[in-house]
């Protein structure tokens, strides 16, 4: 992995400085990706568009934060921005906050109900005693998989998982009957089995070699 540029920004809250980085190269080598999406990727860290200020907190779209410069490392910490920090990464519960808000528009509230998704089952990933669905969870997958399209090929196979994670199985089983593209036969048949089986919760995507 090779970074590109950081560029730095200035928020529309406190005008201090945030470090947004880029990536000029990865890859995906060591990747673990799990049934909602969410993938770890050593060798191609996540890149945010909903952050955290790291000086006041305020919770923000870093690409309408203005633009003040660039510098070359991400570790860079001296010359004019100097005072520059890494922007931080919201918690569930900021995502709820910022859906609260009104007329964010389709992309972006696809993206917030996607990330709180994650966020919400991250405590589940390893553990071995699953807690259900809160409430608020379950709202926002029923809102989420109003958002998706089940014409589109990876929205449709979101929308089983979606529904397998609510319970709704037979629901979910039949997003599955239409034919998928090739490149998705793995992905279709670990979430068909694990429909079969009932399982409701998030599980690693694991491949036999």
């Amino acid at each position: 992995m090779r970074f590109g540029p950081t560029i730095i920004r200035k928020c529309s809250e406190c005008s201090r400085l945030i470090k947004d980085f880029t990536i000029a190269s990865a890859n995906t080598v060591g990747a673990v990706c799990w049934t909602d999406g969410k993938c770890y990727m050593p060798m191609l860290p996540d890149e945010l568009w909903f952050v955290k200020c790291p000086h006041c907190h305020t919770l923000l779209w870093i690409d309408e934060q203005e633009e003040e410069g660039e510098i070359e490392s991400l570790s860079d910490s001296s010359g004019p921005y100097k005072d520059a920090e890494q922007y931080g990464v919201p918690e569930l519960q900021d995502y709820y906050e910022e859906l609260n808000k009104d007329n964010l528009g389709k992309i972006k509230e696809q993206y917030l109900r996607l990330r709180a998704w994650w966020a919400g089952n991250d405590s589940r990933r390893d553990s071995s005693e699953k807690q259900a669905l809160s409430e608020k969870e379950i709202e926002n997958l029923q809102a989420l998989d109003k958002l998706l399209d089940p014409a589109d090929d990876e929205d449709r196979l979101m929308k089983a998982e979606v529904k397998r994670e609510l319970g709704r199985f037979e629901e979910a089983e039949a997003m599955l009957k239409e034919p998928f593209p090739s490149d998705f036969a793995e992905d279709v048949s670990f979430l068909r089995e694990l429909i079969q089986r009932r399982e409701p919760f998030v599980e690693e995507m694991r491949f036999e070699d």
